[in-house]
């Protein structure tokens, strides 16, 4: 295991590999997704000397070594261990008022963490992009669906992409670049997603990621990246601010674009058609 190597041949690292040590053990989950490159200029250490460190505790290059480092960062996050920590750290705090003040939380950080001019950006993508693609998966599919649900009633060729029933290879031959795939995924990151993105960037797709760091997997390959809190005292990872996020998107396009209320009316006749509301 990594902690457990680094930890045993610490002692005879030299200064500069100890420092790269440190970095990794206390802050790894911000390391296990930066190319080496980043990581050197964060550190202000050589890429020869980051490879060497790697080799130095057991791994044939860096890359092996992040593999690992992605590894474990994925099992700290597992619900089971989050559980567990919340059960030792709050025994008795009223988990309700927790829950409240954490959402709480959740909106501030997310208003902090997202420039307007960012938002406009997305809105303006959203806009005037030939088709939309939503992806997202496990908990984060909710929040695609809403996003989905919402912008297909203000304009045309808005979808969600997943892995669903074989059909994904079908939906995404019909992207390329004049399209926009919106990608969305917090800890633990979904490989679906990323794949998805990666696809959606090689055949010229905007790529706008939702998701929790600029240095998220998905985070790192878009075009554009919204930022949302998911800090939760539960198992599972607070969707508070990515509905947020959702909101501003739909707000901005319903007000923007000139033709969302003809769009939107010329979804009425199908509504009432279906009986889809009680009379």
């Amino acid at each position: 295991m990594l902690e457990d190597s680094l930890r045993q041949k610490y002692s005879f690292l030299t200064k500069t590999q100890k420092k790269i040590a440190d970095f990794l053990l206390l802050r790894g989950e911000e390391a296990a997704f930066h190319p080496v490159k980043k990581l050197s200029n964060q550190l202000n250490i050589s890429e020869a000397t980051i490879v060497r460190f790697a080799r130095a505790v057991g791994f044939k290059g860096y890359p092996n070594l992040q593999q690992e480092l992605q590894v474990l960062i994925r099992k700290k996050l597992a619900p089971s261990k989050i559980l567990q920590n919340i059960i030792h750290k709050n025994p008795k705090k009223n988990l309700f008022q927790q829950i409240y003040e954490m959402d709480a939380f959740n909106h501030t950080e997310t208003a902090k963490a997202n420039q307007d001019e960012t938002l406009e950006k997305v809105i303006n993508e959203i806009m005037s992009a030939k088709r939309i693609g939503i992806t997202a998966h496990r908990s984060t599919y909710a929040v695609a669906f809403l996003l989905a649900f919402f912008l297909g009633q203000l304009r045309e060729h808005c979808e969600i992409i997943d892995f669903g029933q074989g059909l994904l290879p079908h939906s995404l031959k019909n992207y390329g670049p004049k399209d926009l795939i919106i990608g969305i995924s917090f800890p633990r990151y979904t490989a679906q997603t990323l794949k998805i993105l990666e696809y959606g960037k090689q055949v010229g797709c905007k790529i706008v990621a939702i998701t929790d760091r600029p240095v998220s997997p998905i985070g790192q390959l878009a075009h554009l990246v919204l930022i949302a809190s998911h800090k939760s005292v539960t198992v599972f990872n607070s969707l508070v601010g990515a509905i947020t996020i959702v909101n501003l998107l739909v707000a901005g396009v319903s007000m923007k674009r000139k033709s969302s209320l003809k769009y939107l009316k010329s979804c009425e006749p199908i509504v009432n058609h279906l009986e889809v509301f009680l009379k």
